[in-house]
């Protein structure tokens, strides 16, 4: 390959598995770099949302959020990101399960070298093509400012704000890698592409809502949210009250 490096998340609320399968995952391929660590579903989403990485690695019973139900919020929301489910055998039928929920792959515990080896080339692969088109379409990290690159980026985001956007999306259709343009939002507007995106979309909200013909799902699927409740979340953790409370000050 050509020594890319990709950025790996593990899921795994048992401390001493995860450790080892982290070790496991750099020693068997040294383009994998473990990024971090998270002992439930939620935090691993916040995190995923937060910096995307290139793969997830999740075990498929987690606490507060399953490891299915990450990887199938992933694949709706960050279909770049990649998924595979680590299950014990007992579970090995719902994991095959995953397959269909559009996960790369499946691992059995305990996790064996020669399968974990095949995964990753299997994921290099597939990460490789997907870079590779992406710099094929623009090559513009080396043409372009670095506040050229965050315009482009905040006007993609004005201008799909409503429909399924997250920074692997914004980075392939851009032409740059995810890791990249985190990197230079952060230096020129002091906060992650991904603050950008939700305060952008919640002051859309905050102007929606003064029509009062509009209901509260209604407003949050006109700027993306197909889940009311992530939706009320981060409303509240952006503007620092929830939608329905907001709407009742404006009266």
């Amino acid at each position: 390959m050509d020594g890319r490096t990709y950025r790996v998340i593990i899921a795994e609320d048992e401390k001493l598995i995860a450790k080892n399968i982290a070790r496991h995952i750099e020693e068997e391929n040294a383009n994998f770099k473990v990024c971090g660590i998270y002992s439930n579903g939620e935090d691993a989403l916040q995190a995923v949302r937060q910096q995307p990485p290139d793969v997830v690695f999740t075990d498929i019973s987690m606490p507060v959020m399953t490891g299915l139900e990450l990887a199938g919020e992933i694949s709706r929301t960050m279909n770049n990101v990649k998924c595979v489910i680590i299950t014990g055998y007992a579970e090995f039928e719902y994991a095959r399960e995953a397959i269909r929920c559009e996960v790369a792959d499946y691992l059995l515990k305990p996790v064996d070298s020669e399968e974990l080896r095949r995964v990753l080339k299997d994921l290099e692969l597939s990460l490789t093509d997907i870079y590779d088109h992406a710099r094929a379409e623009g090559g513009q990290e080396s043409s372009l400012t670095p506040e050229e690159i965050v315009r482009l980026v905040e006007e993609y985001v004005q201008n799909n704000y409503a429909g399924d956007l997250d920074l692997n999306t914004i980075a392939l259709k851009l032409g740059f890698s995810s890791s990249y343009l985190t990197k230079i939002f952060n230096r020129v507007e002091k906060i992650p592409p991904s603050k950008y995106i939700r305060n952008y979309r919640m002051g859309i909200a905050k102007q929606l809502m003064n029509d009062k013909g509009m209901t509260l799902q209604q407003v949050a699927a006109a700027v993306g949210y197909s889940d009311p409740f992530h939706f009320s979340r981060s409303f509240k953790q952006t503007i620092g009250m929830t939608p329905t409370e907001y709407r009742e000050s404006l009266q």
